[in-house]
């Protein structure tokens, strides 16, 4: 295999250095569900060289290199190495690409502008399409939400085989992380989605508080994306400031299995639109989360759903549907075994195994387990933040607890634990 290194020094030192453990049994460190279907395996660069960048050119020149047919499908690991700052939305039409962020890595944007507010997008069209992409242990943080009709931190249009593992998705100004026209065969594992910057209000879109995560499907007149969209998301948490689309979902089959929502204060997580074809089962709802939320349109003929929530904390069982789809039931499709509810919070909730971007990585042999150095400050990078009122940011740094030991949001009202001191809020 060739290895392509840029600071490669470094990069071995700090690998050696720090230390790991083993993988969860609960973690199967491998696509499975939408992301394993026969025909449609997700394998990313697997085969490929290796390739270690610290500039955003460097991640450019890594990503779009060519293979012998001059097409952009060479198979290629890249491992993301410092914090990186995105000065725009870089949009790839690329093939069979791993993408893995060493600890400490972050890819991250300044700019709340609508020209320039997405970090990393994925599309096919024009005779060259995206497809086999990877994305493992990366953080990727945009620069808060606000509603002006920018950009996401991450989106997918158009790409088939998907596979986005262990990553901490933050603070997107449009969405954190989005797929739509004709994606399919995706897989979300592991993944950890909040917002840690204060959304700005005032956008000419009209929310105030558009911290929005996750849109599967553009809007209800895209028929083109009937019959894709389809999507496992497994062991996924979504935590404060998570006010909606968690996820909001058209025309896909979607299954949202062992995940769990902290994002206390909300105003939906599950969105079921158009066509959308939801099975979550096995997920923990904290207190005070609003679970679901209706977004068919019925007076302009957008009205079929099917809906079904199983063995769920916090909600009761539903079953129901307007429309003649079928109800999709997951293990028609595929194989998998989740785990008991109850261990939910424990198991994906954990900040050291749980969801989020905490694995071991290594140049060389991808992941080799979990991190376990010293601990890695997640708060954002907010210095010289470009919008377009140029407001003051304020990060609240503090975790709260409720009385229960449950990791709540700070809109949370009532009795809770802040860094070890009771207040009342």
């Amino acid at each position: 295999m060739k290895k392509i290194f840029f600071s490669i020094a470094l990069t071995l030192c700090t690998m050696t250095a720090a230390a790991q453990e083993p993988l969860s049994t609960y973690d199967l460190n491998k696509p499975f569900g939408w992301g394993a279907m026969e025909g449609f395996e997700v394998t990313g660069g697997a085969g490929g060289d290796e390739v270690v960048v610290t500039t955003e050119e460097e991640f450019d020149n890594a990503i779009n290199a060519k293979g012998a047919s001059g097409a952009r499908d060479l198979p290629r690991t890249i491992y993301i190495q410092g914090q990186i700052e995105f000065k725009t939305m870089h949009t790839y039409h690329v093939k069979n690409k791993t993408i893995l962020g060493l600890p400490g890595s972050k890819i991250f944007s300044k700019d709340r502008t609508k020209k320039n507010s997405g970090i990393l997008k994925f599309t096919s069209g024009s005779g060259s399409d995206s497809e086999n992409i990877i994305l493992r242990n990366v953080t990727i943080q945009g620069a808060g939400a606000y509603d002006v009709d920018g950009d996401d931190a991450l989106l997918f249009q158009g790409v088939d085989r998907i596979w986005v593992d262990h990553c901490d998705i933050m603070d997107g100004v449009d969405s954190s992380f989005d797929c739509n026209h004709e994606s399919d065969h995706i897989l979300v594992t592991w993944c950890r989605f909040r917002y840690l910057i204060p959304p700005m209000a005032g956008g000419s879109g009209g929310s105030d508080d558009h911290r929005y995560c996750n849109t599967w499907g553009s809007s209800d007149g895209d028929t083109s994306s009937e019959g894709h969209l389809n999507t496992t998301f497994a062991n996924c948490w979504w935590d404060e400031g998570c006010m909606e689309r968690c996820p909001r979902v058209r025309f896909g089959k979607v299954h949202v299995v062992n995940c769990y929502y902290t994002n206390v204060g909300n105003h939906y997580s599950l969105g079921y639109g158009y066509k959308s074809n939801i099975y979550a089962e096995n997920c923990w709802f904290a207190d005070g989360v609003v679970v679901s939320k209706d977004y068919t349109t019925p007076k302009k003929g957008y009205a079929d759903y099917n809906l079904q929530i199983v063995n769920c904390h916090n909600t009761a069982d539903v079953k129901q549907n307007v429309g003649e789809i079928e109800y999709f039931t997951p293990s028609n499709y595929y194989q998998y075994s989740p785990y008991d509810t109850d261990l939910v919070p424990t198991v994906v909730g954990n900040e050291k195994t749980g969801a989020g971007a905490n694995l071991m990585v290594e140049v060389g042999k991808g992941v080799i387990g979990y991190y376990d150095g010293p601990a890695i400050d997640p708060d954002p990078i907010v210095d010289g933040i470009r919008s377009i009122e140029n407001s003051e940011l304020r990060i609240d740094k503090y975790d709260y607890y409720n009385l229960s030991g449950q990791r709540v949001g700070n809109e949370y009202k009532g009795i809770v634990i802040r860094n070890g001191k009771k207040l009342v809020k």
